[in-house]
């Protein structure tokens, strides 16, 4: 019951940051831009390409950029999400709580960015979506690791104010399960956001509708204090900081 309600939350969030959603996005383009440069120097065999957790189509859309005889399908809880897509997309509404849909099988391209960390069990969504590719298949995902966030894991040390944000997947649990020659390619970047203050960062994560938490709401004495101890650049402006991992799993 706590796991339906807690994914309603996410899905509404998400729906309500639909229009607004691309013009916020910039650390998801980042790695849709990045997702894309790995994919030019792989060889993709013929079949449908999915983009699992699309949203807006974000990171679809940079793929038929590159790729453009190529028509992604996109698939999302979101039904809003689903509708900025482009009309003549392939669009699949669908929780992926729950597997992959029926017609998803033999796939030779999986993508997903940032989306598998908003799922109830990461760790047996990687294993199933892998265990749905062709032969031969690559399945490549990014998402935010466990590292993420260290001003605002120190700020709520100093505070003693609950750390509000969400539990991100360990790296190398979430390949834990596979063999060595199913591993193509496993790394962790930095990415850097900055922010005037504390509230516009917040504000941020509202913008994409990210800012789902299973922490108690921040009062506002609480953001006033964070706001005070958030550790400072030479501008008075605050960062966050993003562990991102990219995984690429190539099935035999």
């Amino acid at each position: 019951m706590k796991n339906k309600i807690w994914n309603e939350t996410v899905k509404n969030n998400f729906n309500n940051a639909s229009t607004n959603y691309l013009s916020h996005s910039n650390i998801q383009k980042h790695f849709a831009e990045e997702i894309v440069s790995f994919l030019k120097g792989l060889h993709i065999q013929k079949g449908e390409w999915i983009d699992l957790g699309s949203g807006t189509g974000l990171l679809a859309d940079e793929i038929e950029k590159e790729f453009s005889t190529r028509n992604i399908t996109r698939i999302d809880f979101s039904k809003k999400m689903l509708l900025q897509n482009k009309d003549s997309s392939k669009k699949i509404l669908w929780d992926l709580n729950n597997g992959l849909p029926p017609s998803i099988r033999n796939s030779p391209l999986m993508t997903s960015n940032f989306c598998i960390h908003w799922l109830d069990n990461p760790e047996k969504i990687i294993r199933d979506w892998f265990s749905k590719l062709k032969s031969g298949g690559y399945l490549i995902i990014s998402y935010p690791t466990i590292n993420s966030f260290p001003e605002w894991k120190q700020t709520c040390l100093e505070t003693n104010i609950e750390y509000s944000g969400l539990t991100f997947p360990v790296s190398k649990d979430m390949i834990k399960s596979f063999n060595s020659y199913e591993i193509f390619f496993s790394n962790k970047y930095s990415y850097v956001e900055n922010f005037p203050d504390v509230y516009k960062l917040f504000r941020s994560m509202v913008n994409v509708g990210a800012q789902s938490t299973k922490g108690k709401r921040k009062k506002v004495y609480e953001l006033k204090e964070m706001q005070k101890f958030w550790p400072k650049k030479e501008t008075n402006s605050v960062n966050l900081t993003w562990e991102i991992n990219i995984q690429i799993l190539k099935k035999s």
